[in-house]
């Protein structure tokens, strides 16, 4: 369903989502409000979510990670930037898929059905962009990188003292994620 979602309707939803098409900034009052979800129905919100979240993650993780490598990626993708301020500070993704379940805008338990299938799709075609345009990035280092950034990472201890965290989306979405990279790229190591 999310990759359907994703190849076939994303581009067009994030075009109605974007304030507007010639800036790619988003997220300035997110924390307040995120009322520019209203241009996307609430049927897709979940899907859409999730793949925001991965494309900004993606984005932010090649500019933290890979440096040397983001102008040509950013060339190549135009993601959109995730950030507050005038100075255009990153915000942590986290905020995208938790603001909307705080606030009301999405149903959370659909969100969180979808995150599995999300990551594994993240993965996908992360790796197949990378084997296109960026070879030299090892995929395993790059999700390996991923987990254990301090923006992405919820450590296992965190949820073990609180355990009513393993119901908190953002807690779902990094599980979700580690799971993905064990099936998809551990394994074939």
């Amino acid at each position: 369903m999310i990759r359907d979602y994703y190849l076939n309707q994303f581009k067009t939803d994030l075009n109605s989502f974007m304030p507007d098409a010639r800036l790619p900034y988003f997220g300035h009052g997110w924390n307040y409000n995120c009322f520019d979800l209203n241009k996307i129905s609430i049927e897709s919100r979940p899907e859409f979510l999730i793949c925001l979240y991965f494309t900004v993650l993606v984005d932010q993780a090649i500019y933290t990670h890979f440096r040397s490598d983001y102008d040509y990626f950013a060339q190549l993708t135009q993601y959109p930037k995730f950030c507050h301020g005038l100075g255009q500070f990153q915000k942590n993704p986290r905020e995208i898929l938790f603001v909307p379940v705080e606030k009301g805008m999405v149903n959370k338990e659909k969100l969180g059905k979808e995150l599995s299938a999300g990551m594994e799709l993240f993965i996908d075609e992360f790796v197949e962009f990378i084997q296109n345009y960026m070879t030299h990035i090892n995929p395993a280092d790059f999700f390996d990188k991923l987990l254990y950034d301090s923006d992405v990472q919820i450590p296992l201890l965190i949820v073990m003292l609180k355990p009513e965290m393993k119901d908190d989306i953002v807690v779902q979405a990094y599980e979700a994620l580690r799971a993905a990279v064990e099936k998809k790229i551990k394994k074939k190591n």
